[in-house]
């Protein structure tokens, strides 16, 4: 089965719209005194990331489609960039950037696995555009 692959046509969510929460792999017990025993609980967490657009009708249209038809209503998993890392350029730890051969520039492609989170997406029109909201669930 190929996964679906979240829209090209949209832009890269607002810089304050990509929030990254990690999973809780921990195993807290609490003690009658002093600070709680923590353990590793589970092996691979599954991380949770807030993401916002703003959309104009078409690109709202094209989300509509992918959510509704690719995903099953958000039932199916789906590939989406990692907004974060994906396009970067990649440096040395000096800080250089790395190149091929024709000194092309070296770019992160990242992408990540992912269901639509409890947070199901929300629109708010902006004008004449819509601002899309959801949270993501990023499995392992």
């Amino acid at each position: 089965m190929t996964l679906p692959s979240f829209p090209t046509e949209l832009l890269r969510p607002l810089s304050d719209g990509w929030r990254k929460q990690r999973g809780e792999s921990r195993r807290r017990a609490a003690g009658d005194q002093g600070p709680p025993r923590t353990r590793r609980g589970i092996s691979k967490a599954a991380d949770a990331v807030q993401v916002s657009f703003i959309c104009d009708h078409d690109q709202m249209a094209r989300f509509d489609r992918f959510y509704d038809e690719d995903t099953a209503e958000g039932a199916l998993p789906f590939l989406i960039p990692d907004f974060a890392t994906d396009g970067d350029w990649l440096m040395t730890a000096d800080g250089e950037i790395l190149t091929d051969d024709e000194d092309n520039p070296l770019l992160i492609a990242s992408t990540l696995v992912c269901l639509f989170g409890e947070q199901l997406p929300s629109t708010v029109p902006i004008g004449a555009h819509w601002q899309v909201s959801f949270i993501l669930t990023v499995l392992p």
